[in-house]
């Protein structure tokens, strides 16, 4: 019991809403004093100050602590803590490493808004609240922790096979950094999923996140960060983001993809095969049809042509000796009576014997009808 703190004239001198900050949260010290002592007094004398002279039945619903945008805070810019309490609360406190930060009044009677304008490292850490009625204080909401990032180099974050996996399939999540690390944390679309201790190499500090038999629900964007023991509230900055897609069709497991690349392989390399082997049957039988050829016009000479005269050379010899025929025949010679108009004499002429002067034709027998014309 505290009797100097329920007199009347005290509780007049601080009414409820015109409580000093120090005063929240203590408990009787002499006649008319007070110390300040752990945020949430327990009886026998809970929060004296208010108090009906008898501890109350039981205490305050515990309040609910969220933080908005999120709990990962980028340097400098600004949060919102809100502290949802039951109806009836009037006042809450805010509490951060056991100790108190800040106290609002119920705009509505069910929540307080507790603003951090500007996010920092002293700004970061672990956050509580409570609330209060007219009689007693609850006990504190449960723990919430602000991080706030950029305090260091951002790490990598890649997907292996890769980022678009097949339901049902494993994937893994690489995050690496050029920083030592002490630890490793993996978000999805903003949330926390897990964390982890890295493997350490020349490179750096390294990390793989598995996820074993992934469905649609895995899917989303994931980043990463890294961050040391000795100040857990310090985090780098996030990675770049990378979207995990998983597809409904079935996919292959690693030894089927395998199968099936050689199989592609050999089927590429066998058609290969046969279509040089068909281009070499076919220059065989080019050159067989070829060399056929040749050998036939070699065994078989023109019969109309007794001296074996090439063939084109004896149709030259005859053109020429056509033309210089119709040349030196008069143009008033007719055919002799009896004569075939459709009959040709032809006659093989050596040019080297031929003269300019004319000479007497030769003698002609009766029996062989011919035609001469001198030659100049």
């Amino acid at each position: 019991m505290c009797p100097s703190c329920l007199s009347p004239a005290w509780r007049e001198q601080w009414p409820l809403h015109s409580l000093p900050k120090s005063a929240l949260g203590c408990i009787c010290a002499g006649t008319s004093g007070y110390k300040p002592v752990r945020p949430f007094p327990k009886c026998p004398c809970p929060s004296c100050l208010f108090s009906t002279g008898s501890c109350p039945h039981g205490p305050l619903p515990t309040p609910f602590l969220r933080a908005e945008p999120g709990l990962v805070i980028p340097q400098g810019k600004p949060v919102t803590l809100w502290c949802e309490g039951p109806p009836g609360a009037e006042l809450y406190r805010l509490w951060k490493g056991g100790g108190y930060e800040d106290m609002e009044k119920s705009a509505d009677g069910r929540e307080a808004q507790f603003l951090i304008s500007n996010m920092t490292a002293k700004t970061a850490g672990r956050y509580q609240c409570d609330c209060m009625n007219q009689s007693w204080w609850s006990e504190a909401s449960d723990p919430l922790e602000l991080r706030v990032t950029g305090s260091y180099a951002p790490p990598s974050l890649s997907a292996l096979p890769s980022s678009q996996v097949a339901s049902g399939q494993n994937v893994t999540l690489q995050c690496q950094s050029h920083v030592w690390s002490s630890r490793f944390a993996l978000h999805r679309d903003g949330e926390e999923i897990t964390y982890g201790v890295p493997q350490y190499d020349v490179w750096g500090a390294r990390i793989n996140f598995s996820i074993s038999a992934v469905t649609p629900a895995h899917g989303g964007t994931y980043r990463c960060y890294s961050f040391n023991n000795y100040n857990p509230y310090e985090w780098s900055a996030p990675s770049d983001p990378l979207v995990l897609r998983v597809t409904d069709a079935p996919g292959l497991s690693s030894l089927q993809v395998g199968i099936l690349m050689g199989t592609s392989a050999f089927l590429i390399l066998l058609f290969l095969f046969l279509l040089l082997l068909c281009l070499q049957c076919w220059r065989h039988r080019t050159r067989l049809r070829k060399g056929g050829r040749d050998g036939g016009a070699k065994k078989t000479p023109r019969s109309s042509d007794p001296t074996g005269t090439p063939p084109e050379e004896t149709r030259d010899v005859d053109r020429g000796e056509d033309e210089q025929t119709e040349e030196a025949r008069p143009k008033d010679m007719a055919a002799p009576p009896g004569e075939d108009p459709q009959e040709v004499t032809y006659a093989l002429l050596n040019l080297n014997s031929l003269k300019i002067r004319a000479e007497d034709p030769p003698p002609s027998n009766p029996g062989d009808p011919s035609l001469y014309a001198a030659l100049r």
